[in-house]
């Protein structure tokens, strides 16, 4: 964008420059407004930048150029705006779309953490702080731990694996530490 910027700037001052230069019956006004918007280089950056950003309405610009300049110069500047204004925009809701991803992701992140914890609860039957195959496996028959499967996308029929993919300490139980794999546990 910097590099079209650079050049529309070139051209514009050289376009205004050599208008104004045969000012064949100009008003006044435009020839004023003209020289000052695009007198130099740097002050043609600067009305493009302007145009673009809000500093100036960009029909202030586009008027004089359209009537004084060429229809060229004129269609050439609206659609540097067009451009400008849409790829700013896209570059905005780019930004906010990936922050409202990154949120929902550790938002589901957070969620799977608490129904694993519940899970584990509800599945230590004995309460003795691990889960045995054998619970484990009672409780694969319920909707809770299918939807729980499910959001993890994992197939029901690996369930067995799973179990012993977690065992991490190969005792045949599950610890809510294995379970976790170390992660943060929600509040008691």
């Amino acid at each position: 964008l910097t590099l079209l910027v650079y050049i529309l700037a070139v051209f514009f001052t050289q376009t205004v420059a050599d208008t104004l230069a045969m000012d064949d019956g100009l008003h006044a006004r435009n020839a004023e407004v003209l020289q000052k918007m695009f007198g130099s280089t740097h002050m043609s950056i600067l009305t493009l930048y302007k145009s673009v950003s809000g500093g100036i309405d960009w029909q202030d610009v586009s008027t004089p150029i359209l009537e004084d300049v060429s229809l060229f110069a004129g269609v050439a500047f609206i659609l540097y705006v067009a451009f400008a204004v849409l790829v700013l925009l896209n570059l905005v809701t780019g930004v906010f779309v990936d922050g409202a991803m990154k949120l929902s992701r550790s938002d589901k992140e957070v969620e799977l953490l608490e129904k694993a914890y519940a899970l584990f609860k509800k599945t230590d039957r004995d309460c003795s702080g691990d889960i045995t195959l054998e619970e484990f496996r009672v409780r694969l028959k319920t909707m809770e731990m299918y939807g729980f499967f499910e959001a993890l996308e994992i197939s029901m029929a690996r369930a067995d694996d799973l179990f012993h993919l977690i065992d991490q300490s190969r005792d045949g139980k599950l610890t809510i530490d294995e379970l976790v794999a170390g992660g943060p546990l929600p509040p008691s």
